[in-house]
């Protein structure tokens, strides 16, 4: 199990009620053996020795600032790494950004990207770290997904995405995608089945696509995206899901029912080694989201963007789940 499932520890910057000191203490309780940052600030000697004493390894984010940073000024890089390299031992990955191909962002980070990822995979191997570099991505950039056999990345993202998976197979980490079934349902109610998206879905709401045949929302998410690199050069890649979970509140979907429903599934079918229908017979890896609920979310997306966790503000747990 700790090789396959992770928790998302992001809110700790974004709550006004929970401390980081209390999420480090209750990393030790944690059902999981990954643990994912958006970011290395703040992050206390507390922090790193609860992970070093559980054995837990970390996926450690960086800004979105800092992509432009480390792509024009490969000092920036090795300053960064050097800020990092006592704590080397506990850290998997390095994900540059966070969704930094978001229509939101206008393409401000798209000429930067693939010198960012570079120039920090050069820091690391000047200092011999054995860490992998990646991009934790969303959907945004990818031209279809539907049905999976047609999976294919805009035109104006394919160099970016060559050269970021370039130093994900120098450096051996994976592709990583943030897949969100709740969006995906709310921006097509009449199109997307809830029990689609749930993991509960019929028989009658199963999408067939050739000789396969999906039978919820996130398998199918996955294999576009094994489609769309592999029309690219990249179908060896690992899809790592950096972010999946379900919200529970802000939404007449989002409910604590519906939340536990979806993770519940969700950690059950990675756990299984069944895999994908174009991926079979492997466990995936993907980390919940998240830990705990973000008071100081920026709900323009919607109010539901404060009531991701599996915990509220102040660390009490929404509802159980068999890890």
């Amino acid at each position: 199990m700790a090789a396959i499932m992770g928790m998302n520890l992001s809110n700790a910057f974004q709550s006004t009620r929970i401390p980081l000191e209390v999420g480090a203490e209750q990393i030790a309780k944690l059902p999981a053996g990954l643990v994912k940052v958006f970011s290395p600030e703040g992050l206390s000697s507390n922090f790193w020795n609860s992970v070093s004493n559980n054995g837990l390894e970390v996926a450690l984010g960086t800004t979105n600032d800092t992509i432009i940073s480390f792509a024009n000024d490969l000092g920036t890089a090795r300053t960064f790494v050097g800020t990092i390299k006592q704590y080397a031992k506990a850290i998997l990955w390095v994900c540059v950004g966070n969704e930094p191909l978001g229509s939101w962002y206008n393409n401000q980070y798209n000429p930067y990207l693939g010198k960012a990822v570079g120039n920090l995979c050069t820091a690391l191997q000047e200092q011999s770290l054995n860490i992998g570099v990646t991009v934790p991505q969303n959907f945004e950039f990818m031209q279809a997904s539907y049905p999976p056999s047609a999976g294919s990345i805009k035109e104006e993202y394919q160099q970016t995405i060559k050269d970021t998976c370039d130093v994900m197979n120098k450096t051996g980490a994976p592709f990583m995608v943030n897949i969100y079934p709740f969006i995906t349902r709310t921006q097509n109610r009449n199109d997307v089945p809830l029990d689609y998206c749930l993991f509960t879905a019929g028989s009658d709401h199963w999408v067939y696509d050739g000789s396969y045949t999906y039978k919820n929302i996130f398998d199918a998410m996955i294999d576009a995206l094994h489609v769309a690199l592999d029309k690219i050069g990249y179908s060896s890649l690992e899809i790592v899901i950096g972010e999946c979970g379900w919200p529970t509140a802000g939404d007449v979907d989002a409910t604590a029912a519906n939340a536990r429903t979806l993770l519940q599934n969700m950690i059950t079918h990675c756990e299984s080694g069944e895999g994908t229908p174009r991926l079979p017979n492997r466990a995936i890896r993907c980390f919940a989201f998240e830990m705990y609920d973000e008071d100081l979310k920026d709900t323009a997306p919607g109010p539901f963007e404060t009531h991701w966790g599996v915990c509220d503000g102040a660390g009490n747990p929404e509802f159980a789940l068999k890890w």
